[in-house]
């Protein structure tokens, strides 16, 4: 087996959201602050005591587990796996590309491809295309101010009864 490098250890740590897997399990997230609490799934919890730290993506568990770690450790104790393993679960979930043994340069040459021909075919820029805010405004039927109100003669629909302001 080839030894896992640690650029794509580094990539896929900073890649990866925790918070994201997180949810992705079913875990119910709530913003505590800076970080993210949630009921931790190792254990029987009624109170939340997993948190989630989306700036260093790490997680802890501050009730019975008294664990945590990188999205790796989370993956490893959820599934039951080991390292490697989990790391190839995050892998084919997040880079199915590049799991299934796809060169990154073909990758690279064809996303580029793709990003070019989705600029060559701008919206704006299709024939026929009306804008939406075109149809939806309307004529108005009022002049505009020109000068303050205080300045501006009488209006015939106010009431005599409104005080006249000095």
């Amino acid at each position: 087996m080839a030894r896992i490098s640690d650029d794509q250890l580094e990539r896929l740590k900073q890649d990866v959201s925790l918070q994201r897997l997180a949810e992705g399990m079913g875990i119910g997230l709530k913003r505590h602050g800076a970080d993210l609490i949630g009921l931790c799934p190792f254990h029987d919890d009624h109170e939340p005591s997993l948190v989630i730290s989306p700036k260093k993506n790490l997680w802890h568990c501050l009730d019975a587990c008294q664990t945590g770690g990188s999205m790796i450790d989370g993956v490893m104790k959820a599934e039951r796996v080991s390292f490697r393993h989990a790391m190839e679960l995050l892998q084919t979930e997040h880079y199915p590309a590049l799991a299934a043994g796809a060169n990154p340069e073909e990758l690279a040459r064809l996303l580029a491809l793709l990003c070019d021909s989705l600029a060559a075919s701008v919206i704006s820029q299709r024939p026929g295309r009306r804008e939406p805010r075109c149809t939806k405004r309307r004529p108005k039927n009022y002049q505009r101010m020109t000068k303050p109100r205080s300045e501006m003669q009488e209006c015939p629909h106010r009431s005599k009864y409104h005080a006249e302001r000095p």
